[in-house]
């Protein structure tokens, strides 16, 4: 039990860690990106690397180290934002695989406390009072109950959590890959454009 208690500390102090930072790190994907994109198809590098830097979370720091990066090869510039999408997911994955640790042991030990309990409910059995002592018995037997039920209890609702705080890593990341792919497809284009006029200007 004081196990158990110490497994629903921890999960509380990490899953409201993680919802707090998480949380904090969201905002409107398609209105960041959209407004970077309207600042780079105007010209305006600089505007775009500010409003990207003002903003926090995961998305603005992948668009941030595109816009940082632009003139140089498309590839290289892939590169670098790729460095920073992976830095941003390690920071926003910190902490859940002990949250998932937790609502994996919960039950087991919980059933660990059955365990304990069982013998010692055959134990009281096989002194010579046999059942004659039901204090002791029935002390084994709610041991037994008790460690499953506070083991599902705290293995339930960790588990729904790390579901949820999953689910907006992975919101995230879907957010970064496409923001990455639009800022490549602009500079690309930028790229063209460029190469189109300097081709017209000999000409």
């Amino acid at each position: 039990m004081y196990v158990l208690l110490a497994c629903s500390v921890v999960a509380l102090a990490i899953a409201l860690e993680r919802l707090y930072n998480l949380l904090r790190a969201q905002n409107d994907a398609d209105k960041l990106i959209g407004a970077v994109k309207r600042h780079l198809n105007q010209g305006r590098f600089l505007e775009a690397l500010k409003f990207a830097k003002q903003e926090r979370g995961p998305i603005a720091a992948v668009l941030a180290a595109g816009i940082q990066n632009y003139g140089r090869d498309l590839n290289e510039v892939e590169r670098n934002m790729n460095l920073v999408a992976e830095q941003e997911l390690y920071r926003m994955r910190k902490r859940l695989p002990a949250l998932q640790i937790i609502a994996t042991i919960s039950p087991l030990l919980g059933l660990l406390g059955t365990v304990t309990g069982e013998i010692k409910v055959f134990n009281v059995l096989g002194q010579l009072q046999g059942v004659s002592d039901p204090v002791a018995m029935s002390s084994g037997i709610a041991e037994a109950l008790l460690t499953t039920a506070y083991g599902l209890i705290i293995a339930i609702p960790v588990s729904v959590i790390y579901s949820y705080l999953d689910s907006l890593v992975v919101k995230n990341v879907t957010s970064m890959n496409r923001a990455m792919a639009e800022i490549l497809d602009i500079f690309a284009n930028l790229k063209v454009e460029t190469s189109e006029k300097e081709t017209s200007d000999i000409a």
